[in-house]
């Protein structure tokens, strides 16, 4: 009995703790008062950074001015994208890259997958991600992978020399 008592105490302490919870908690998961954000406040968090990847990659996509975006991974170090970065006003940013690689003596290509990522702001005006096939929001300030300046492009430039794009 004495079991069953502590079972039932437990139980009623965790109904307790989830009935506490926002309703929000559990129907929402985009950041609490979520907008669509302007484009010149995503632009403004991505601009001259470079988001480094691990993984597979171990390298990175640098988001340049005049909307350049350049691709380097060092287990496909002889291999680069390049192409461009854009807003629009729904709060998606996409890069839509080509990608060369050393062919004969000369350079092939072939045009990438179009990648978006949407934006939403908080009520603070705090800029959060949210990546293709993920629930998850991501705070863009503050990400570790997020770095300020051209990380790979000494990389970049010396493959576009040697395939001569």
């Amino acid at each position: 009995m004495k079991e069953f008592f502590m079972l039932s105490r437990k139980s009623w302490f965790a109904w307790l703790l989830v009935a506490a919870l926002p309703v929000s908690a559990f129907a929402d998961p985009l950041p609490y008062g979520a907008k669509t954000p302007a484009p010149s406040q995503i632009i403004a968090a991505y601009i001259g950074k470079t988001e480094q990847w691990g993984g597979d990659c171990d390298g990175g996509i640098y988001f340049g001015p005049n909307n350049q975006a350049r691709v380097w991974c060092a287990q496909s170090s002889d291999s680069l994208g390049a192409g461009s970065w854009t807003v629009d006003e729904y709060g998606r940013m996409c890069h839509d890259l080509t990608w060369y690689w050393p062919n004969n003596g000369r350079a092939g290509s072939s045009p990438g997958e179009k990648s978006c990522i949407l934006h939403v702001v908080d009520r603070f005006d705090r800029v959060w991600r949210s990546y293709p096939g993920q629930t998850e929001w991501w705070p863009v300030k503050g990400d570790p992978n997020l770095i300020r300046g051209y990380i790979y492009q000494n990389e970049v430039l010396a493959l576009k020399n040697k395939l001569g794009v």
